[in-house]
């Protein structure tokens, strides 16, 4: 049985990151067109290449809390390969409290005052061309880390459940290979 929480937190984080992934399409939209400009009309633009970055940014930040909830971050598996399905919600409930929610919410707490101190000194590219009020970029930052918080909650809540003998094991904690979930991802 899943929690009804973790399954909200899962789609909300999942529509996102879906949602992130279609930014790909623009992305690459907006590159051939600087590069196609930039080699044959001889037209270089500070403001597409900063798009270029921020939509680069966009979908990096947006993808990371979906990964997690998927398994398929990159993760280094010397001891978590050769436990069983209980020693890894272990570990991983152990790294979640001690690692990764504490990082994270600094990242949050730190990237809020980033972003107000970028508006409050109206923040912009260095060049007349480019992409004005930084802090729009910026607030990516506390969003995805908010997202990130979500989704180790919503993991914290399967992996206790688990632990409980009232759950499956959570996606995340799973053993997964990589080519695997893409090809279950696109279906």
């Amino acid at each position: 049985m899943d929690s009804p929480i973790a399954g909200k937190i899962d789609r909300c984080v999942t529509f996102i990151g879906m949602a992130a992934a279609w930014l790909l399409f623009a992305l690459t939209a907006v590159v051939c067109f600087d590069v196609i400009t930039r080699k044959f009309f001889v037209f270089q633009s500070t403001f597409l290449q900063e798009l270029e970055w921020h939509l680069h940014t966009v979908i990096f930040f947006l993808a990371i809390p979906m990964a997690y909830l998927r398994g398929i971050h990159v993760r280094i598996d010397i001891l978590r390969d050769r436990m069983s399905d209980r020693g890894r919600a272990k570990l991983e409930l152990i790294g979640l409290f001690l690692l990764a929610i504490p990082f994270t919410l600094f990242l949050l707490k730190y990237g809020i005052d980033f972003v107000a101190q970028s508006y409050a000194q109206n923040e912009g590219s260095t060049s007349m061309q480019g992409i004005h009020h930084r802090w729009i970029i910026k607030s990516i930052i506390p969003i995805a880390m908010l997202l990130t918080l979500l989704s180790l909650i919503a993991t914290v809540i399967r992996g206790v459940l688990f632990l409980a003998g009232k759950g499956p094991v959570p996606e995340a904690f799973a053993r997964k290979e990589i080519a695997a979930v893409a090809v279950e991802e696109i279906r």
